[in-house]
Parts: structure tokens; C-alpha cells; sequence
């Protein structure tokens, strides 16, 4: 839930850098012209698909396994589950895409054994996501994931209509609290006290 900021609270800034491959240098996460890149000693050791339009790109553990991934906010062509082609009217998530026919993605992505892949992919958002954090609000040790989402019938830059608070269930994301409204922007802060709060100006 979002409440006040007090005042003197500092604004947390995503992480940028981690150690993938364990080898003790860390890895850099670069986004530039809708690509997200993972940089090891000024190379490029991972690099997002050309179909991809990655939107923003974070260091994260929400999945919880102690493990860096590099968490994707994607858009990217629809594809319905496999068995939604064979049904007559077209699946469950047949209308999870805008005009131009792009779906909204989450999307993890990490060491699989030796190499970069995806952790974590979820299918095509019903509400897409404008915007996300990870933070651990409730101080148990583990992330939870925040996102300001929208419609698709809404243009991408027009302002998310919910605030959702979502935690790792094993198998993907749980909705744990929502907040409906006009939200534009979404920060986590941290308060005098050591609080981690969701700031949305």
C-alpha cells in the first residue's frame, strides 16, 4: 500500500551491476535503443532478441534462488499458448496484445548451466506493465515485485491505472495488494527508520 514518504527518505537506485558468472568480477546491465546487453570486461556476453523492445531492464532476485537475473520489461509480437490455436474462439489470452498486435512480457533472464537463458518467462500480460520495482517491503529477506500497469487499448506512455504488489509463489508471481488510480511514475524510498516504501509522485 502506498502511504506518505516522510521526509529525509532516499530514493533506492536499481542495481547495475552483478557478479553472473561468479567469477568475482561483476557484470554491467546496459538498456540503449530497446536492447538490454550484459557487459563483462567492456564485452558483450548477452544481448536481448532484435523482436524484443525492452522497456526497462533491472538486477533483481525475485525468484528468490540467491541468484542475480536481469528482470525484462518486454514488448514483444503475441504468441498464443499452443493449445489456443486449436480452440474456436481463439484462447484465453487471444486479446492480451495491442492494435499493432505486441504483447506485454515479464521476463527473467540468468545462468542456466554456463550460459545466459531464461529463468522465467511469463506469458502475455493481461494488464500491461508501465513500470516495475523490486524491494523488500515486508523485510523477510526476499524482493517482492511492484508494477504500475495499464490497458492496451491505452497508448504505452499513458498512465498505469492499478499499483500491484506481487510475490514469488514457486512457480511464477502472486497478486499479494492492489491499488487502483492514475499513477505515472513509481520509485522505492527508504526512510530514516530503515522502512522501504513505494513513492508514486
Amino acid at each position: 500500500m502506498t502511504v506518505a514518504v516522510p521526509a529525509g527518505s532516499v530514493p533506492l537506485s536499481p542495481v547495475k551491476q552483478a557478479d553472473f558468472d561468479g567469477d568475482g568480477h561483476p557484470e554491467t546491465l546496459l538498456l540503449s535503443g530497446g536492447r538490454a546487453s550484459v557487459l563483462s570486461q567492456g564485452g558483450v556476453t548477452w544481448q536481448s532478441p532484435a523482436t524484443w523492445q525492452v522497456v526497462q531492464a533491472e538486477i533483481t532476485d525475485l525468484n528468490h534462488d540467491e541468484h542475480p537475473e536481469v528482470t525484462l520489461l518486454v514488448w514483444r509480437p503475441f504468441q498464443p499458448w499452443p493449445v489456443d490455436r486449436w480452440l474456436p474462439v481463439g484462447g484465453r489470452i487471444a486479446s492480451f496484445h495491442d492494435s499493432g498486435g505486441d504483447s506485454c512480457h515479464l521476463i527473467l533472464v540468468g545462468r542456466v548451466r554456463g550460459r545466459y537463458a531464461e529463468v522465467w518467462a511469463g506469458s502475455a500480460m493481461s494488464e500491461p506493465v508501465r513500470a516495475f520495482a523490486a524491494a523488500d517491503l515486508n523485510g523477510n529477506g526476499s524482493q517482492e515485485l511492484v508494477t504500475l500497469e495499464g490497458t492496451y487499448e491505452e497508448s504505452r506512455s499513458a498512465p498505469a491505472r492499478a499499483l500491484k504488489v506481487w510475490e514469488w509463489n514457486g512457480f511464477g508471481f502472486t497478486i499479494v495488494s492492489e491499488v487502483e488510480g492514475t499513477f505515472s511514475q513509481l520509485a522505492i524510498v527508504r526512510t530514516e527508520s530503515g522502512r522501504i516504501l513505494i513513492q508514486v509522485p
